[in-house]
């Protein structure tokens, strides 16, 4: 019989090499326009933002006059404090004594303690993927929204705005919708593209993330169709109609210069089904977002106050129950340093 009295508990680099083991979940938000990362020592992510250059013209002058200075280097700051998470779930040796499936229970599979250290490899598990959704949710919040509310049963409502210019948040009106007689799906695209291009901390778009109700919408385009015809002939335009099954994410064809993506991935919070982004909405991004994933400090000294993506713990027994206890703890925060290189409309009904 398993003897829980005198069981060692996970130090910290097992814990993290058993997290860093257990498989990565769907992030195509994150994948699409955060490629880089920074952990702070501090609870707070501070940015400075240095306008693009180039776009200054040197002045006329004569050829003897003195030179003008036209170098300035404006800058603007960000202060941002990420939210907190801490899933925490009690390890209960009752469900040691239920044998389970699988390799990680390795040559002991038969004894009760190594289902027992089992038991714990799968809430690790459970914990990362719910943290790694989490991340998608902030970054899906930040690209299509340009700013995300963090609330919960222990945090107060606190919005977090990234300064996306608010003309690059468009609800398209009735006699104006997609679909619609006189309405161009074309020149709303470039229309917007430009505007993406022009604004100050913005980029031009090379994706097109669309919702299944828009997809279905542009499928039936009289201007679009006209377009896949001219492909033939030379057009830089391609859009496949045979696309039925959805996956989370799905790349459908190519309009000039923009990748086509039809996106249908979704979370559950209390066992309600949320899509991340509506089906009715259309997201245009640019590389230039120069996305974070940005790591605060974990508020706990025995993880020596690290920023670390996950910082997973047991902790001993205790009362008469005797039930251990696994933690996992982040402070994440997915920041577009560029929130003007991406642009959201509503475009049906």
């Amino acid at each position: 019989m398993a003897d829980f009295t005198t069981y060692e508990l996970w130090d910290t680099h097992t814990s993290l090499e058993v997290i860093r083991e257990t498989n990565t979940i769907p992030s195509y938000w994150l994948d699409l326009l955060f490629p880089n990362q920074v952990n702070s020592d501090d609870e707070y992510i501070d940015f400075e933002k240095i306008p693009r250059a180039g776009r200054k013209l040197a002045p006329f002058v004569a050829p003897m006059a003195q030179g003008r200075a036209i170098y300035e280097e404006g800058s603007s700051v960000g202060r941002f404090k990420p939210a907190y998470v801490k899933p925490s779930d009690p390890v209960s040796p009752l469900r040691a004594l239920r044998r389970r499936p699988g390799s990680l229970l390795g040559p002991d599979s038969s004894s009760l303690a190594a289902r027992y250290e089992a038991v714990k490899v799968d809430i690790l598990a459970h914990h990362r993927s719910a943290i790694e959704r989490r991340r998608e949710w902030l970054a899906a919040r930040a690209a299509i929204d340009g700013k995300v509310t963090i609330d919960g049963p222990d945090y107060p409502a606190v919005e977090v705005d990234f300064g996306r210019a608010p003309a690059h948040t468009v609800v398209k009106t009735a006699g104006a919708r997609w679909g619609e007689a006189g309405v161009s799906i074309l020149g709303d695209l470039r229309t917007w593209s430009n505007t993406m291009h022009l604004a100050k901390f913005g980029g031009r778009p090379n994706r097109l993330t669309v919702g299944v109700d828009v997809w279905a919408v542009m499928q039936r385009d009289p201007e679009l169709k006209d377009l896949l015809d001219l492909r033939y002939r030379g057009s830089d335009a391609l859009i496949r109609r045979d696309v039925i099954s959805i996956d989370e994410a799905r790349y459908v064809g190519q309009i000039d210069d923009l990748e086509i993506w039809v996106y249908n991935d979704f979370y559950t919070v209390g066992g309600v089904v949320t899509p991340f982004m509506s089906s009715k909405d259309i997201v245009l991004s640019s590389p230039a977002v120069d996305g974070y994933r940005c790591f605060g400090a974990i508020i706990d000294s025995r993880a020596n106050f690290q920023a670390l993506e996950i910082f997973p713990l047991n902790l001993p027994p205790t009362g008469d129950v005797g039930l251990e206890q696994v933690v996992s703890q982040s402070a994440p925060l997915m920041v577009p340093v560029n929130p003007n290189a991406t642009f959201k409309a509503t475009v049906v009904p």
